[in-house]
């Protein structure tokens, strides 16, 4: 029998692919036998996702050498390290104007965008998958006692991934009489940066006491993309450690 999580021969965009978490699913799905086309403006062939002209001729070119567009991943997302004393740890009644709204244009209307532009060839072809990458504060609220004094989690960041939420189901629910699916992939915090203590105040708060390796959603993301979840659509694949069921 096939293996149903092969992706070999798929072709496969990934938004923010230059980025940390990105970066590891394009080596994977790379690693798996699929194309990656990275879309992001950091990188060899940099693509502004904010630009629809720029969205369109860039998945006209990857039609036009691959022939195919099969799966989609929105990996895309601004948001705040603990410890830069950025604007964006600013009090929820003194956030910046300015940061939320350049947070909800990569975030989440970004997502719209590059969507708008490869639905129609995935609906012509009859096939293919969107992931849409939220976070575990799509689902529930953020717990500001592990910040330091004085810093707040980015209102914009939990905000605009609460939007990815009823964006895929949006998409789902209009693709799916074309047999093409969409999903999001929800995943607690990915060690990083972060310092050891917010580290163990994060993996505090869920069941497994740690925040996820970098490299352990790998498998997931190829998962939605895969016919593994060829029945799966309009669906949130929760990977936060059990921080939610909590």
């Amino acid at each position: 029998m096939q293996n149903p999580l092969d992706l070999t021969g798929r072709t496969i965009v990934i938004t923010g692919g230059a980025g940390f978490m990105g970066s590891q699913l394009v080596s994977a799905l790379r690693g798996q036998g699929a194309s990656v086309h990275v879309f992001d403006r950091s990188g060899d062939a940099p693509v502004d996702i904010t630009d629809p002209t720029a969205v369109e001729t860039a998945v006209k070119a990857i039609l036009a050498s691959e022939g195919r567009l099969d799966g989609l991943v929105h990996a895309a997302g601004l948001d705040a390290v603990p410890g830069e004393g950025n604007p964006q740890f600013a009090p929820y009644e003194s956030f910046p104007l300015e940061l939320w709204e350049r947070e909800f244009k990569v975030n989440l209307t970004a997502a719209q965008l590059v969507t708008q532009a490869v639905a129609p060839h995935m609906m012509q072809a009859r096939q293919g998958s969107i992931v849409f990458i939220a976070s575990d504060l799509a689902l529930i609220a953020p717990n500001n006692s592990i910040y330091d004094e004085g810093k707040f989690k980015d209102i914009a960041y939990v905000s605009s991934k609460a939007g990815m939420l009823g964006l895929m189901r949006a998409w789902a629910s209009y693709l799916g009489p074309h047999s093409v699916r969409a999903n999001a992939f929800v995943p607690g915090g990915m060690r990083n940066a972060q310092s050891d203590d917010f580290a163990a105040k994060n993996g505090a708060l869920n069941m497994l006491g740690r925040m996820a390796k970098p490299g352990e959603y790998d498998s997931a993301i190829a998962f939605l993309l895969s016919d593994a979840s060829s029945y799966m659509t309009g669906a949130s694949l929760v990977m936060d450690g059990g921080r939610t069921a909590w």
